[in-house]
């Protein structure tokens, strides 16, 4: 049974707005650990699902699966639960796979700029599946909130794109005079720098049209990420009704829990597979290239020692296995799984079946609105005016939102 303490329109808003808070500061708390570990996307995607998912069904054991006023039998048919399921690919594995390679694309800033419009395709597609209408200040209340949530997110990548320049622009200057100094000590080195001079300019000549392509494929995978986070969050609220918020968690996280757990086990079969055709052809010409065999072992092993970023790389965990974590960084990443992907779908999928559809969502993308806040106290940043700006754009739609959205 669902409990009301305000109404259920005021309960749907609450957890709307809550559910980027709990987000973003599961975010922060990642930043700190798993990123500084090394640790890839796609393992933490990993983790987070199979680890929520525990939640998720302790939640359900004391909850219940389903609403006491609607029989288990209407709600859990094949068909419901199979779009339920499309509902996982679509949003969590194809959606944020799309996501993620987008930003590798194009940057964070033009990924940005695709998002906004993730409010108007929600509003778009709840009118036509859901005959949900919004009133025309509502309207204004989206534009409002999507422009304030755009100028914080734009301004924030901005500084931080132009730290990352400045940092990088210092680790040029000292691998300079380190690469400087081994071209001196060996000999060798000046043919490897005329075939690396060669290829860098062979590269130059393409870079254009290798620039055209890679902005054509992001942006191609920002907007099919809002298609398919939209519609996902669509067949959610059509097809899970009756259910609690626990049970559809723990059916979409759970199903895309197992299938990341199996490609990274099908990918350490295959490590494992290829390690063994390696080592046994190098025991088969271990004698006729001793010499070339010690030398490699001597170079693995000496990965240890190495101290530049780009040698340190042997090091990191391979993008499906998770990263190698003391009992602090351990419990930091659970607490995040327990904001990002317990407590925030849990308050999203809540607020779904309380509110519109595009309401919903665009309550719920005002996370770099929680940023620029948490900023002060987590790395003692002070917001820029262009920030405060969006910020007071952003809350005066929340505002609009609140009042017309329904």
């Amino acid at each position: 049974m669902v409990v009301v303490v305000f109404s259920p329109t005021a309960d749907g808003v609450i957890a709307a707005l809550l559910a980027p808070l709990f987000m973003t500061i599961g975010f922060f708390i990642w930043d700190v650990r798993w990123t500084a570990s090394g640790g890839s996307a796609f393992a933490l995607n990993m983790y987070k699902c199979l680890t929520a998912s525990i939640g998720f069904i302790i939640m359900c054991l004391i909850r219940g699966f389903s609403n006491m006023d609607i029989a288990s039998a209407d709600v859990f048919t094949a068909n419901n639960i199979g779009y339920l399921l499309l509902s996982s690919t679509l949003g969590i594995i194809v959606g944020d796979l799309l996501w993620l390679e987008a930003l590798r694309l194009i940057g964070a800033k033009h990924v940005i700029v695709i998002d906004s419009i993730k409010p108007f395709a929600a509003a778009i597609l709840g009118r036509i599946f859901l005959q949900e209408n919004l009133r025309p200040p509502a309207w204004g209340g989206m534009f409002l909130t999507v422009l304030g949530v755009g100028v914080v997110s734009w301004e924030e990548q901005s500084k931080s794109s132009q730290a990352k320049e400045d940092a990088d622009g210092e680790c040029d200057d000292t691998n300079a005079v380190q690469i400087e100094s081994d071209r001196i000590s060996n000999d060798a080195d000046d043919i490897g720098t005329t075939q690396i001079s060669s290829q860098n300019t062979d590269d130059n000549v393409s870079i254009p049209d290798d620039k055209s392509k890679r902005y054509w494929r992001g942006y191609t995978c920002a907007i099919i990420n809002v298609l398919a986070d939209s519609f996902g969050s669509l067949l959610t609220k059509q097809h899970g009704a009756g259910m609690t918020t626990w049970t559809i968690n723990l059916l979409r996280f759970g199903f895309a829990g197992i299938i990341l757990l199996l490609v990274s086990i099908a990918m350490r079969l295959h490590g494992c597979y290829r390690s063994s055709r390696i080592d046994g052809h190098s025991q088969h010409t271990k004698n006729e290239n001793k010499e070339d065999t010690e030398s490699t072992l001597h170079i693995d092993q000496s990965c240890n020692t190495l101290s530049t970023p780009a040698q340190q790389q042997c090091l990191r965990p391979l993008w499906y296995q998770l990263p190698s974590l003391n009992l602090k960084g351990w419990l930091l990443a659970f607490t995040g799984v327990a904001l990002v992907t317990f407590l925030c779908p849990a308050f999203e999928k809540f607020a779904l079946f309380q509110i519109t559809l595009a309401l919903a969502i665009s309550l719920s993308s005002i996370g770099p609105l929680y940023g620029l806040m948490l900023e002060v106290p987590f790395k003692g940043k002070r917001p820029t005016i262009w920030g405060c700006l969006g910020a007071c754009l952003a809350i005066a739609g929340v505002v609009i939102l609140s009042v017309f959205g329904y």
